[in-house]
């Protein structure tokens, strides 16, 4: 790996590897050990290899398989013994055993919330939308959050973009920051965005937001302001993505919820994300405070 892609690796919370695998540092590793099974296989998708995702998606159809032997295991469902050790290894896991004590915990806390009786659909939801939060919160790595808010609090230009449903977090963030007086745009279209990452020049920032992390247009637009100077920021919902690789920093909003939903459930988890940012933003950037009661001056008479 060269200098320049440790030294990214580094800043940016992971330790990134070439190669078929990435391996996380040891702070991930620890953020991981906070969250469930179900959480941190989806975080993990992304960078599992398609057999081990075979072990994760066995024991998500099959949880009660957590009282079984690793041959039972291996045997039920057509698994490698080696592919068994190393999922349970990069979700955190210091093996087999580790894993099952981590599942049968987690099952136990099911069987407990079902004894409480139904919940109501509004009831089931709020709890979901809290547990997102507060597996995201987990995943903050404060350093990271501190330097991608100098980055923008310096950059004389920020170029927000998202695609889809990552579009509306992009305009947001952009409206944010127009109110601290930090010049900014946002774009949810690749051809433009290409365009505009290529007008970037050193110190600018390019803010790429996807859900996934792996949005053709998006991942081109970020290789694009990389090479024009500009520093890449990525939001995914994934510890690694194709996004992620490009970004010299990358922040993560998980959320529980599978592939196809997410584009029309809230984007609560990275949203929280983009409020604690501007929170920090506000903190260290000159004069804030001053130029958002200046805009709110501006467009005061516009209320009735």
């Amino acid at each position: 790996m060269s200098v320049t892609k440790k030294k990214r690796a580094t800043e940016s919370g992971y330790k990134v590897k070439t190669g078929k695998s990435s391996e996380m540092d040891k702070a991930s590793v620890k953020a991981l050990g906070k969250c469930s099974f179900p959480v941190r296989f989806n975080l993990l998708r992304n960078s599992l290899t398609e057999a081990e995702r075979r072990v994760g998606e066995y024991f998500q159809g099959n949880p009660e398989a957590v009282y079984l032997s690793i041959t039972e295991v291996a045997e039920d469902g057509g698994l490698g013994y080696g592919s068994i050790i190393r999922f349970c290894q990069k979700i955190g896991c210091a093996g087999f055993q580790d894993f099952k004590v981590l599942l049968a915990q987690e099952l136990r806390d099911v069987d407990l919330n079902k004894a409480k009786g139904s919940r109501t659909l509004l009831a089931s939801n709020a709890e979901k939308l809290q547990a997102d939060i507060n597996n995201t919160v987990k995943l903050i790595d404060p350093e990271v959050m501190e330097k991608v808010a100098r980055c923008i609090s310096k950059a004389q230009f920020v170029l927000t973009a998202g695609i889809a449903g990552s579009a509306s977090l992009a305009h947001g963030l952009n409206y944010r920051l127009s109110r601290i007086g930090i010049y900014s745009a946002a774009d949810h279209e690749g051809y433009t965005m290409a365009i505009r990452a290529a007008t970037l020049r050193k110190g600018d920032v390019f803010f790429a937001m996807s859900f996934s992390g792996a949005t053709k247009d998006l991942v081109n637009a970020a290789r694009i302001a990389k090479n024009q100077g500009a520093i890449v920021v990525a939001l995914t919902a994934f510890i690694q993505s194709p996004l992620g690789e490009v970004a010299d920093y990358a922040l993560v909003g998980t959320s529980d919820r599978d592939p196809f939903s997410c584009e029309i459930f809230p984007n609560s988890p990275r949203d929280l994300i983009l409020d604690l940012l501007i929170t920090e933003i506000c903190a260290i950037h000159p004069n804030a405070m001053e130029i958002i009661q200046r805009t709110f001056e501006a467009i005061s008479d516009r209320r009735i």
